[in-house]
């Protein structure tokens, strides 16, 4: 493959991943649980795949970043129905932690586009952990069984990821994507311009 053809592929990733969103409704809403888990499965492995190709070959784009940020936005809503359907036990003991993990995500979605008029796509080293814990979390759960423990990490990790965001929304006056350092990141840039 050229490396023109290759700079393509995250691209094409992500956009395969957004096509994923409306298969995956349909799977729930229809109600058929094995496919709809092992297109899940695919569809978080693929974010990774995604970005590691984008950052490894030098072909990170902001077209990329933003189609990035959707397609997870996007495909989180989806997964979130998903377990509404199949494990509806996580909302009736545990909806108020799902309620404040999206409405805190919502937020932060809200002040970006405030903000910046796009989606913050920041793509940090914390928001990939917890995308990470997120998958093995879902992953569990569809193939095993339902963990709260694991459902508490996954909530305390998206939470600190969420005000890292947050904090950085803060303090970046223009759109910066991919700030795999996070806010010490951020915090060393403000230094070093001062």
């Amino acid at each position: 493959m050229t490396a023109a053809a290759i700079r393509h592929v995250p691209n094409a990733i992500s956009l395969a991943r957004l096509c994923c969103v409306p298969v995956l409704a349909w799977l729930a809403w229809v109600r058929l649980e094995v496919p709809f888990v092992w297109l899940t499965v695919l569809a978080l492995a693929s974010d990774g795949v995604d970005g590691w190709i984008a950052r490894h070959y030098g072909c990170v784009s902001r077209l990329g970043s933003v189609l990035d940020s959707i397609a997870d936005a996007l495909l989180m809503l989806v997964i979130g129905y998903g377990t509404w359907v199949f494990h509806p036990v996580v909302y009736t003991e545990y909806g108020w932690l799902i309620a404040l993990v999206v409405g805190l995500w919502l937020l932060e979605h809200l002040c970006a586009f405030l903000r910046y008029g796009r989606p913050s796509s920041f793509h940090t080293a914390l928001t990939r952990f917890g995308v990470a814990v997120f998958a093995v979390f879902i992953t569990v759960m569809f193939l095993f069984r339902f963990e709260p423990w694991l459902l508490w990490i996954t909530v305390a990790v998206s939470i600190l990821a969420v005000l890292e965001q947050m904090a950085m929304l803060w303090l970046l006056p223009d759109w910066t994507p991919d700030l795999r350092g996070g806010l010490p990141e951020v915090l060393r840039r403000r230094r070093n311009t001062r």
